[in-house]
């Protein structure tokens, strides 16, 4: 008996299924640090801080993390915030005119405040930036792949996008994510040389004194700025801002306009209403820093005259000497591991 053997074909099928091709896209990545990044990153933070990190952690969700956590403290800044402001405009209903406006100045100081805080990080970090080539702000987008919750759901593993910044930590900042190059230009910069044989070893160190002064100097500097925005806020010449606002046109539509006539009404009102608005908040703004630096002219004393002055010149000063003892103590540590330690001119004795 003769015992045949037939051919098996096999039609195996190699592609990736459509979730690892989705996990290929998806990968950690440096981003261009500008003014779109950095509105794009805050408005994704802030907003998972408050509709989606507390749901997850109040639910015990495996995948919560610490940087979860650490975004959540967005909350109550935002949220204290706008109490305040809520507050001072709801007690201004019961209150003399004079005391409105000073309401209203307080809740224009919660905002200046922020903004002040915000935007003057960027008088520390630029100058540092040019100076020695460390962008201590450098964002990046981290890719997490949540773990399954439970058996079976491996190929639905959802996909978290984390917003961080490259030098988050001074002692392991994200190496893996920069190029060579990248340092060969801050060795170049600081002074170290072109032709170094490692050059993310030499520069590591000065990178991290670099990122722990800058960011001493930067909160420090912040928070003076911060209060010289609250102390432009109670400017008298803000009342012209704050009447615009109040007095701004109101559309009211013929009753034979149809959909399209008062759409485009609405529209036009509403872009006549910013146009105005926008440019009594630039002159209230030109004056009230006027009025900040020489003083309102009621004021009476040397204090009351020149504290505006006094208050803008030792933040201004202040930003500077730290942003330049930043800047010279890199200089230096590239300076000081340039030298020869051992002195030709004295004998020594090789083992």
């Amino acid at each position: 008996m003769v015992n045949s053997v037939k051919p098996v074909n096999y039609d195996v099928n190699f592609q990736k299924p459509q979730s690892d091709k989705k996990k290929t896209e998806d990968k950690t990545r440096i981003l261009p640090n500008t003014y779109n990044t950095r509105v794009r990153q805050d408005f994704q933070k802030t907003s998972s801080a408050f509709l989606d990190y507390p749901v997850k952690g109040l639910k015990g969700d495996i995948n919560s993390n610490f940087y979860e956590f650490l975004a959540m403290g967005a909350v109550p800044y935002v949220t204290g915030s706008l109490m305040f402001m809520a507050a001072f405009n709801c007690l201004n209903k019961h209150l003399s005119p004079k005391a409105q406006l000073r309401g209203k100045k307080f809740a224009l100081g919660v905002v200046l405040y922020g903004v002040m805080k915000s935007l003057s990080k960027n008088f520390v970090t630029k100058p540092v930036k040019w100076a020695t080539g460390v962008d201590t702000e450098m964002p990046y987008e981290n890719i997490v792949y949540s773990l399954p919750k439970e058996a079976g759901e491996a190929a639905n593993i959802e996909v978290q996008h984390q917003q961080r910044k490259v030098y988050d930590s001074k002692e392991f900042f994200r190496k893996d994510l920069l190029d060579r190059t990248y340092f060969d230009k801050i060795a170049q910069k600081l002074g170290l040389g072109s032709d170094l044989n490692d050059s993310i070893s030499e520069t590591t160190p000065i990178i991290q004194n670099i990122v722990a002064t800058t960011n001493t100097a930067k909160s420090l500097a912040s928070y003076c700025w911060a209060a010289t925005g609250v102390a432009l806020a109670v400017q008298n010449d803000w009342a012209a801002f704050f009447d615009a606002f109040k007095s701004r046109k109101h559309f009211i539509p013929k009753s034979d306009m149809n959909f399209l006539q008062r759409f485009s009404g609405r529209f036009k009102n509403f872009g006549r209403n910013t146009l105005d608005i926008t440019k009594t908040f630039i002159k209230s703004l030109l004056k009230s820093c006027k009025e900040l630096w020489h003083g309102p002219e009621e004021a009476c004393g040397f204090f009351r005259k020149h504290m505006g002055k006094t208050l803008t010149g030792f933040t201004a000063i202040l930003t500077a000497i730290l942003t330049l003892n930043t800047i010279i103590r890199a200089k230096n540590m590239a300076k000081n591991s340039n030298k020869n330690t051992i002195n030709t001119n004295k004998e020594v004795t090789v083992i």
